[in-house]
This record gives C-alpha cells, sequence and structure tokens, in this order.
C-alpha cells in the first residue's frame, strides 16, 4: 500500500510539473529537437519524388540505402561527416530510401545496398572503388576519379523511357502488394479473391479502355466513303458463262441493226 501511495504522489508532482510548462515553453521544446534533428543530417539532402529533379543539374554523390540494412548503418556516420564537409563546395551529397518505393530509386534497379551513385549533368555513374569511408569519398570527388568510370547506358539512365516504364510498373507492383495487405488483413478477404480482384480488375479495365480508343481512333480519323458511293453495292463478278451469253446477245443487236 505504501508503495502505491508513493507511486501515486510521484505521479501527481509529474502532473503538477508538467502543467506548468506553458505553450511557449512547449514550442521552445519542439524547435530545439527539429534543430538538433537538423544538425544531425547537415549536408546531406534526401532525395524523393517531389525533389528528383534536383539531380540533374550539378554534381551530386548520392547513397541509396535502407533503413533496417546493417552496411547502411555502419556508413551512416560518415556520410553526415562527408554532407558536412561539402558545405560551401561544388558538391551536393544525397540519400534516398529504396523502402518508399521513389520512383528514382526504382529507375536506378538498385540490386544491393548500401549502392553509391555519382552524378554530374545528368550521367550515372556506380561508386565502385571499394573503399567506403570519408577520406575515399573526398579524393573521388576532388580528384574527379570518377571520370574513369563509364557512365549507365542511355537505356539504363534513370528518365530514359524504359527505366521511366519499369519504375512504373515497379510503382504499381508496390501499390497492388500493399493494397492486398490491407484487403486481406483489415477487410478480412481471401488472399486468392483479393489477388483475383487486384489482377484481373485492371485487366478487364484496360481491355474496355483499348477497345474503346480503338473504336474512336476508327469512328473519327477513319476513311470515309464519297457520299455519291454511300449506299452503293460492289457489283458481283461476272462468270465466263456471263461473258459469252453478253457477246452473243452484242452480236445478235449489231445484225438487226444492220
Amino acid at each position: 500500500s505504501r508503495g502505491i501511495n508513493a507511486e501515486y504522489r510521484e505521479f501527481q508532482t509529474f502532473q503538477h510539473y508538467f502543467k506548468q510548462i506553458n505553450l511557449s515553453q512547449m514550442s521552445l521544446i519542439l524547435l530545439s529537437s527539429v534543430v538538433l534533428l537538423s544538425a544531425v543530417n547537415a549536408g546531406v539532402i534526401t532525395i524523393n519524388d517531389a525533389n528528383r529533379e534536383i539531380v540533374l543539374q550539378g554534381e551530386w554523390f548520392i547513397k541509396a540505402y535502407a533503413p533496417w540494412c546493417g552496411a547502411c548503418k555502419s556508413i551512416a556516420k560518415s556520410w553526415v561527416e562527408l554532407g558536412k564537409w561539402s558545405e560551401g563546395r561544388e558538391y551536393n551529397i544525397g540519400e534516398i530510401d529504396i523502402t518508399q518505393g521513389y520512383s528514382l530509386s526504382n529507375e536506378l534497379l538498385v540490386s544491393r545496398i548500401p549502392t553509391l551513385y555519382h552524378v554530374k549533368n545528368g550521367e550515372f555513374r556506380v561508386y565502385r572503388a571499394g573503399s567506403r569511408d570519408v577520406d575515399s569519398w573526398k579524393r573521388f570527388l576532388e580528384n574527379r576519379e570518377w571520370e574513369r568510370i563509364d557512365p549507365l547506358s542511355w537505356y539504363r539512365k534513370p528518365g530514359s523511357f524504359p527505366m521511366t516504364l519499369f519504375g512504373l510498373l515497379t510503382k504499381c507492383a508496390l501499390w497492388a502488394t500493399g493494397y492486398h495487405g490491407y484487403m486481406t488483413k483489415e477487410l478480412g478477404m481471401n488472399p486468392t479473391v483479393a489477388g483475383a480482384l487486384l489482377f484481373f480488375l485492371p485487366m478487364i479495365l484496360l481491355i474496355c479502355f483499348f477497345i474503346f480508343g480503338v473504336c474512336s481512333v476508327h469512328y473519327f480519323l477513319g476513311k470515309q466513303k464519297p457520299a455519291n458511293l454511300v449506299g452503293m453495292q460492289r457489283a458481283k463478278p461476272r462468270t465466263t458463262r456471263q461473258s459469252r451469253a453478253d457477246d452473243d446477245q452484242a452480236g445478235d443487236d449489231t445484225k438487226k441493226d444492220q
């Protein structure tokens, strides 16, 4: 009983202290937290779908990572240090989370993490030096060691038609996977039924859209018949017997006239 009373008094003390904190103090605490978090990632720009176009201008060094990846965590502090070093220089340090389904990470076809990319005026190169420390990265940028690496081919480069199409397909697959989980877990649907709806329904809509498009094109752009031929039927081909009969009839008419 004494233990319970002591815990209750501590709770009342905490509650009294919390009431003493006014709104301005709470705002100051939240602002300090935001500033602290911003300082941790100072110099490192997060790349997403909203700002992906910025990597096509200037010089960039980008890290593709996943939050659960142990190797990614091991270089996280070094990457932040590189970002701080790049401030005031011509280099931009960025990172992209491949687990978020961003279009850029899908188009890069990231097969292992972390993967580092050097980007110069839209030309993407994969960093394969092997060393993953700040000094090696600095030399890589300052000594222009990236020039020894061949850029990605035109069809592998983000923004090209093949990669854009692949990125859209990947995004659709991720959407379908997430919605399938929602239908089975939240709505309690059978997984097979949910999968069939997610697959067949879009296919049916796509087929209907295709048929509608073809009919529309044929109706508006199809070759129209001249007005004098509308309603006319094609003449049937004449047989050999009919041709001879017509020739004999024409000969008889000629004799009569004579």
